[in-house]
């Protein structure tokens, strides 16, 4: 017997009494189909989460929730007693790394003044899980102190869900266009608002549209005074002034930028439509914007795709999946419904359609320069991109909309992300010593991406759900808290 198999054989005596002290509810365990020791998955597609070319035949050792050993199945070593799983040449790749996510969905709102944004605790929670996406951070908070029960939940075993990174409640400016924001009236309340939400246990942060540069400038360092991180979906701060002040993310790719609407003034909003109009006829293969996207990039200043859900805005936009549609409840599908025909009448291309096309092919721009480009979802707009789903089909649009290749839109919606987070020792990638968060697929999302469809199982921290049970655990209640 070698050392290596010596090694994962004590392994599998001490991990038993690890894994036997894991708790979990037995409403979690209805959805957990492998929590092995040891578990052995050969014969498999592995796709590495690194851009790295699919591999066949390859064997992955997991042991105690991490990743032990990877490579040939024909060198590969069997540990006493582990688990034997036959992908019989099924992709395996890290689980997905989501970076706008929230806890909430859009829907009804009788006073359009009111956002109505309907927490939904029971059923994101699972789709995310769902669909493969084994990490999310939430990107802004409207029930701040039920997002940290559900992942207090979650980290205990009660309820099933991904890992979450919370981000606290938005950080607005003196004047919010939502009521249901905290108006920050000066740079010191900022920076109060910050330090407050990171003692309630939020670790990143989330400035919004109302925010000018000194009350910016106030949050930012705050945050990184606390070793913390911030990104944004600004409006009255362009992109490019976000990035002198240290902003280390900023959301929603180019479709948020405001740095070349005509008449824009310092600290002021632009004109009604003026960014999406000036957008929608910016020529992005000019010196000016290359300039610009360089600017980002050496301010080290990552950008995230949410290409999902503005496309829910297009007139082009493919319409309704069955899936997600079966998954709604009868008042978010009926409000989802209501606002597809709304987007789909109009003439189109309209300004929106055209800044659409433009800003997907910025974040390739900005990806090919060395840029750090993540992906996320955001369930909000038309009420149509939802948690899981809209995972998929945001990731599909890196390649069918952006022009990535399925092995970049791959990185980006893994390993890309994990870096953002300052995960990228931890999880991300198929490494060894990592984390043991993987999915099985029924397909090749390397030559295919919407072979990311057909997950089978998802293993997180070394536990393997199946992902068939929990979608089917949340038919027709979407949209129910």
């Amino acid at each position: 017997m070698n050392k290596r198999l010596i090694t994962l054989s004590i392994l599998c005596f001490f991990t038993t009494v690890v894994f036997s002290q894991i708790k979990f509810s037995d409403e979690t365990k209805k959805y957990i189909e492998y929590n092995d020791p040891v578990i052995v998955f050969k014969n498999g597609l592995l796709i590495d989460g690194k851009g790295n070319t699919a591999r066949p035949h390859q064997t992955v050792i997991i042991s105690n929730g991490k990743i032990e050993w990877l490579g040939d199945d024909s060198k590969a070593t069997i540990p006493q007693g582990a688990n034997i799983i036959d992908l019989d040449g099924k992709a395996i790749m890290p689980g997905l790394v989501m970076l706008h996510e929230h806890m909430y969905i859009s829907a009804h709102s009788i006073e359009p003044r009111y956002l109505n944004l309907r927490q939904l605790p029971f059923s994101f929670p699972r789709l995310y899980l769902a669909a493969g996406a084994t990490t999310i951070r939430t990107c802004g908070s409207i029930e701040p102190y039920s997002d940290l029960r559900i992942k207090k939940d979650i980290d205990l075993g009660i309820f099933p869900g991904p890992n979450m990174e919370l981000t606290a409640p938005y950080i607005e400016g003196k004047s919010t266009r939502f009521p249901q924001m905290n108006e920050n009236k000066t740079p010191a309340d900022a920076a109060a608002f910050v330090n407050y939400w990171a003692g309630q246990g939020f670790t990143s942060f989330k400035a919004y549209m109302g925010v000018d540069q000194p009350t910016l400038k106030a949050a930012i360092d705050a945050a990184h005074k606390r070793k913390l991180k911030i990104t944004g979906h600004l409006d009255i701060v362009t992109y490019k002034e976000a990035a002198a002040l240290g902003m280390d993310n900023l959301e929603h790719g180019f479709m948020a930028s405001t740095d070349f609407a005509v008449g824009k003034k310092e600290n002021e909003p632009p004109a009604a439509r003026a960014a999406i109009k000036s957008l929608s006829n910016l020529n992005i293969q000019t010196d000016s914007v290359k300039q610009f996207i360089r600017f980002l990039i050496d301010k080290k200043t990552g950008i995230t795709s949410s290409l999902a859900v503005f496309e829910g805005a297009t007139t082009t936009q493919p319409g309704p999946v069955a899936d997600a549609i079966n998954a709604m409840s009868p008042d978010t599908r009926d409000f989802y419904l209501q606002r597809l025909v709304s987007a789909k009448s109009a003439t189109g291309p309209t300004d929106y359609d055209k800044a659409f096309a433009r800003a997907d092919k910025m974040e390739k721009i900005f990806y090919d320069m060395g840029g750090l480009l993540t992906v996320g979802t955001d369930p909000t707009g038309n009420g149509g991109t939802l948690a899981g789903y809209g995972n998929w089909r945001a990731i599909e649009l890196l390649v069918e909309a952006a022009g990535f290749t399925p092995l970049e839109a791959i990185k980006i919606a893994t390993c890309n992300g994990s870096i953002a987070l300052g995960f990228d020792k931890t999880t991300g990638t198929i490494e060894t010593g990592k984390s043991a968060d993987l999915l099985i697929i029924d397909g090749d999302p390397s030559k295919n991406i919407s072979d990311i469809r057909k997950v089978l199982f998802v293993f997180k921290n070394g536990v393997g759900y199946n992902s068939k049970k929990l979608f089917d655990s949340v038919k027709g209640k979407v949209g129910f808290n």
